[in-house]
């Protein structure tokens, strides 16, 4: 039988234990919030079962975002590069009591290169709703004159204004179209990318075209004017610059700044096409404009006001590039 002292020493021991281990207790659930998950697991699984099946209605009504009701519609989502699929969570935080963060991988178009991305689960009066950090998505085409097509279907002409687009999980196409044949989004010609939503991380470039820019919640654009049309606009202006010494400054093939200021021209010979800066590429809605301008002298004196060429460019199917002027 052991002895009273030692029965002691057991009794105390027991007795340290046990409040060191109500103490720790405590100490999680003030601190932690962690707590049993499964509902809320549950949950992103029914999410991602519908999301993989193309139900992005059914998909939207399980989250907390107000998606207007385009961007939901089965057709713009199946019309997707890729839809998730074999999604599981593989790390979780929370209590189902309150909210959930869960981080879930999923696989998007490459298996061995699965996505994962960041959602919560709230729990409010026992309704569990679905979110994630950045709920739309800003398309930003401020300086080119085509259109970003999202999906096929939703167009972002250029806008002095981001445009918003809210979207459930999903890789989806963008394509540019440049009714004017002039602009592009890479010199190899590619006006075609993907983007991953949502997005934890800032994605890589490398797969992007050159004047396309990726965050984790916009998509911005800037396309470019290849040299070969500023070379060819820039001939069709030569031509019309010694026109208009032919017709002595006085023709149509002039400025109508020159014809305006109405100096005979004495001295062909003597005629100077000053480049001034300033002039160049500008961008509208469907439309490519460009201008040259110079300060021109002549018999030796200059004129007023500058001499502006200034037009319109297209490029045909032939590829064949046109300057119009204004």
């Amino acid at each position: 039988m052991p002895s009273p002292r030692f029965r002691a020493f057991a009794a105390f021991a027991l007795a340290a234990l046990g409040a060191a281990a109500l103490a720790s207790c405590t100490a999680s659930a003030d601190t932690s919030g962690n707590g049993p998950t499964e509902a809320s697991v549950a949950v992103l699984d029914e999410f991602f079962a519908h999301l993989e099946n193309g139900e992005s209605t059914d998909a939207a009504a399980m989250t907390s975002i107000d998606f207007p009701a385009e961007f939901i519609d089965e057709d713009f989502y199946a019309a997707s590069a890729a839809l998730p699929s074999d999604a599981k969570v593989v790390d979780v935080k929370g209590s189902d009591e309150h909210t959930v963060t869960a981080i879930v991988e999923y696989v998007l178009d490459d298996p061995d290169q699965p996505m994962t991305a960041t959602f919560k689960v709230k729990n409010t009066d026992g309704e569990r709703l679905i979110s994630w950090s950045d709920e739309r998505l800003a398309v930003i085409n401020v300086g080119s004159p085509g259109r970003l097509v999202l999906n096929g279907e939703m167009e972002y002409p250029m806008s002095a204004d981001a445009e918003l687009a809210f979207l459930l999980p999903a890789l989806y196409e963008f394509t540019y179209d440049d009714p004017t044949g002039i602009t592009q989004l890479d010199p190899d010609g590619t006006n075609e990318f993907t983007v991953a939503w949502p997005m934890d991380d800032q994605p890589s470039d490398a797969d992007l075209p050159d004047r396309v820019n990726v965050s984790t919640a916009n998509v911005s654009v800037v396309a470019y004017v290849e040299a070969d049309v500023t070379d060819a606009v820039d001939a069709q202006i030569d031509e019309l610059m010694a026109a208009c010494v032919a017709e002595r400054l006085a023709g149509p093939s002039c400025p109508a700044s020159v014809v305006e200021y109405d100096r005979p021209l004495v001295d062909p010979s003597t005629v100077e096409w000053l480049r001034e800066p300033g002039y160049g590429v500008s961008g509208t809605d469907g439309v490519v404009e460009y201008s040259k301008g110079f300060t021109l002298r002549a018999d030796g004196d200059s004129y007023p006001t500058p001499a502006v060429y200034e037009g319109t460019v297209t490029r045909d199917a032939a590829g064949v590039v046109t300057f119009t002027r204004k």
